[in-house]
């Protein structure tokens, strides 16, 4: 693998798009609705509380404005053929939930094994982030999505290419992403949103509704504990697409998006659609640029019983230099102020090229009008190459060692990794009615599979001899690069999941009473072959854990909800190694447990969800000391919180998306009990994000957009001697939507400024790292239709 996205890769990629584009506009004699009639669903029935007979009914398409453009007006859409037939409640392959109010979050969104649900219906925190949302934020990756979350923190450093989370305080790994419901597809490290229809972030452990996950390398798991992040790809709607979006980004980072979508068939049956992306220039940073694309092909079928969605998608991503994030050993005693804002403190040398290949394949067929039996596959391969070292906060200068605010040391590496993951799943989902009440059961059977290999070299066998030295305020353009051919690591992993589950949601008085219960047996095998130590390497170990789930929601009136649940998260087995009196003990996956409470209530145009939570996380931990020290399961982090979300329309032209979050993380089981009681590192008490949105009535299709992001101090280390300070970025946009004097259709051009003030600041702590924010960044766009 080279460093450089080929030339012959660019040129498939935009022959593609353009071959695409001029081959599908042949059909082109429709007109687009509005700019961002791509983002716009059919509204399709997925809570319908009985099973329904079949009729001739034409899928009707969403009448909601585009935001910027209640005022322009524009030509109307091609009408696809009607579709004889109404998608039954037990179906959820084409079905995603239309946008609310607002255009910015769905009206409900997938559950895994409880498939489709309205936010009303959600005896859980979710939200559904669209793809409206997504193109007039210019969103680059979904970390840019999740930046609407006040639940969310992204854990990994700006302009490091990777997107790990902290959800409710708990760590997501970037692996670990869902994509159409299947957990670890989607790219490994970052994933573009030029090609995502829906972002649904769950809040809260998942281990019965989506089973647990393989995490990073498989075999030390942090699991989706604190929430999960599932992707929607894009599928054709009902009108005909074609769009080309010229992109800017500072400092000098240009691209382009193409959407092209078809449907075809006597109703519309088969449906074509391609996204493509490519950009490359110079980053916000100093001395960075970022050559980053992919194209994602999607198609479905819908038939009168049977429908079937396919994506096939490439991703690459060429980083020089990479920012890593800052390691914190127990030695440092300060955390030095930020750098200024953009200055790039990596090594010119430095490298990140990771590519990703991942398909899905997702259909069900209605047995009867009642049950639907379905089944899913997805595969992905991710391969990176790299060299960068990541710096250690040392404060002090090279040796002979004094101190020297800022002082950084390293030693850098070479490195290349794959990962191949398998994922599946089958079943069968029913809607019965045993007298007043109504049973909707799904029974599942799902498989996750990923094998890792890992390659690693160094300048010598010798740590010291491989150190280099600099200081975080001076750019460290003359340290030269080394050579790095010492093998000092190279190991294979795979980690092997499989589970059954089973759910019913037993419900009454048209559902205003809604009780689930449902339990998941989960087997977990992990595997190590370490070639150049074999001494570590552990042949297949397996174990095996219930994992339950209740949940109550209650509807005392039509627009309130009230909600109560007790669920579980999973995390990786671990077999004791070492010295330990119990080498070799397998310790069964981990249980998380999360009892949570919360009320939603929707006024119609505009929801407020109020969620109270307490998860409890088990870690392993040392016991005693000398030859008869043992590790154990007994270890514990608590996080208890409170959220508050918004959004919707408060009036037609004004529009909200946010919350805020309070958590308070607690270490409650320590080893030797010495922090006890001590906070949770990287868990800041209090996070805010408020975003609003304005159509201004003395302009007609101008709509000026802001946000406020705001994340309290957190601590860096476990003894809770070491903070980082709180901060607050501010976002500006503006969009204006006018009409094409050429072919009569919407021109719409954005404008958005993120960390207005340029503010430096230090973004977040993890396992003994730290990370800073991102400098100010300028996005410029505009969308053509034809």
């Amino acid at each position: 693998m080279t460093r450089e996205l080929s030339a012959g890769k660019i040129v498939r990629t935009l022959s593609l798009g353009a071959v695409s584009y001029l081959a599908l506009s042949l059909d082109s004699s429709g007109e687009l609705q509005h700019a961002f009639a791509q983002t716009n669903l059919p509204p399709v029935t997925v809570d319908a509380p009985k099973p329904r007979v079949r009729q001739s009914v034409q899928r009707s398409q969403s009448t909601r404005a585009s935001r910027g453009q209640r005022s322009v007006a524009a030509t109307a859409p091609r009408q696809a053929a009607p579709v004889p037939y109404v998608v039954p409640s037990t179906g959820t392959v084409g079905t995603a939930p239309p946008a609310y109010a607002g255009g910015q979050v769905a009206t409900g969104g997938s559950l895994g094994l409880l498939g489709n649900r309205g936010v009303m219906n959600t005896p859980f925190n979710q939200t559904s982030y669209t793809a409206e949302l997504i193109q007039n934020q210019q969103a680059r990756t979904i970390r840019d999505v999740l930046a609407n979350d006040p639940s969310v923190r992204v854990v990994q450093a700006a302009g490091g290419g990777a997107d790990s989370l902290f959800i409710r305080g708990f760590y997501y790994d970037s692996g670990d992403y869902g994509l159409n419901g299947l957990y670890g597809i989607a790219p490994y490290y970052s994933s573009g949103a030029n090609f995502v229809e829906r972002v649904e972030v769950l809040k809260g452990p998942s281990a019965l509704l989506n089973g647990m996950t393989a995490g990073g390398t498989g075999v030390a798991s942090g699991g989706a504990v604190g929430g999960s992040v599932n992707l929607i790809t894009k599928h054709a709607p009902d009108v005909d697409i074609t769009q080309l979006t010229a992109t800017y980004v500072s400092k000098s980072q240009f691209g382009e998006n193409i959407d092209v979508s078809r449907r075809y068939g006597e109703h519309k049956e088969w449906g074509v659609r391609l996204n493509s992306t490519y950009s490359n220039g110079k980053t916000p940073w100093n001395r960075q640029t970022d050559e980053f694309g992919n194209a994602v092909l999607g198609l479905d079928y819908r038939g009168e019983r049977v429908r079937a969605a396919v994506d096939i998608g490439y991703q690459a991503d060429n980083l020089n230099p990479p920012l890593r994030f800052f390691s914190v050993p127990t030695t440092t005693t300060i955390i030095p102020p930020p750098p200024k804002a953009g200055l790039n403190f990596q090594v010119p040398w430095a490298y990140y090229a990771p590519t990703d290949f991942f398909t899905t394949v997702r259909s069900e067929v209605d047995v009867t009008d009642w049950a639907t039996a379905y089944a899913a596959f997805g595969y992905h391969d991710s391969n990176i190459n790299y060299t960068y070292p990541s710096p250690i906060i040392t404060n002090a200068s090279a040796p002979p060692s004094v101190f020297q605010l800022g002082g950084l040391s390293s030693q850098p590496i070479r490195g290349k990794e794959t990962f191949e993951t398998l994922a599946g799943e089958a079943g069968v989902r029913a809607s019965i009615d045993t007298g007043p009440v109504n049973h909707a059961v799904n029974v599942n059977y799902s498989i996750n599979d990923r094998t890792y290999r890992q390659q690693v070299w160094n300048r010598s066998a010798i740590p010291a001899s491989n150190l280099i030295f600099w200081n975080l305020y001076n750019e460290p353009t003359n340290i030269p690069q080394p050579a790095l051919n010492n093998l000092a690591a190279n190991q294979w992993t795979n980690v092997n999941l499989t589970s059954v589950g089973i759910s019913d949601t037993m419900s009454l008085w048209n559902k205003r009473i809604q009780f689930t219960v449902g339990v998941r047996r989960q087997t977990a095998g992990t595997e190590v072959t370490n070639f150049l130590s074999p001494a570590l390497s552990r042949p297949d170990q397996d174990a095996s854990v219930w994992s339950p789930a209740y949940a109550l929601l209650v509807k005392p009136i039509e627009n309130v909800s009230l909600y109560a649940n007790y669920i579980e998260g999973l995390q990786t087995p671990v077999v004791v190694g070492g010295t330990f009196a119990n080498v070799g003990t397998v310790f069964p996956p981990s249980q998380t447990k999360q009892a949570e409470g919360g009320i939603k209530i929707d006024a119609g145009r505009f929801t407020t969800t109020l969620s109270v939570f307490d998860i409890s996380q088990p870690s392993i931990i040392s016991v005693g000391s000398g030859v008869t020290a043992t590790q154990q399961l007994n270890g514990r982090q608590r996080n208890r919180g409170t959220e508050l979300n918004v959004f919707g329309e408060i009036t037609p032209d004004i529009r909200v998306l946010g919350g805020v979050a309070l958590i308070d993380g607690v270490q409650e089981q320590t080893q030797g009990g010495i922090n006890n009681g001590k906070k949770a590192v990287g868990v800041p008490v209090v996070n805010v994000n408020m975003g609003a949105e304005w159509d201004t009535p003395f302009v007609r299709g101008l709509t000026f957009t802001g946000r406020v992001i705001y994340t309290g101090s957190q601590y860096v280390n476990v003894t809770n001697t070491l903070t980082l300070p709180e901060w607050t970025r501010v976002d500006i946009g503006a969009r204006y939507t006018f009409i094409s004097p050429w072919n009569g259709k919407p021109i719409v051009v954005r404008a958005n400024i993120e960390n207005v003030g340029n503010k430096a600041y230090w973004a977040s702590a993890y396992s003994g790292v730290i990370t800073l924010g991102a400098p100010r960044t300028y996005l410029v766009s505009t969308t053509f239709n034809f």
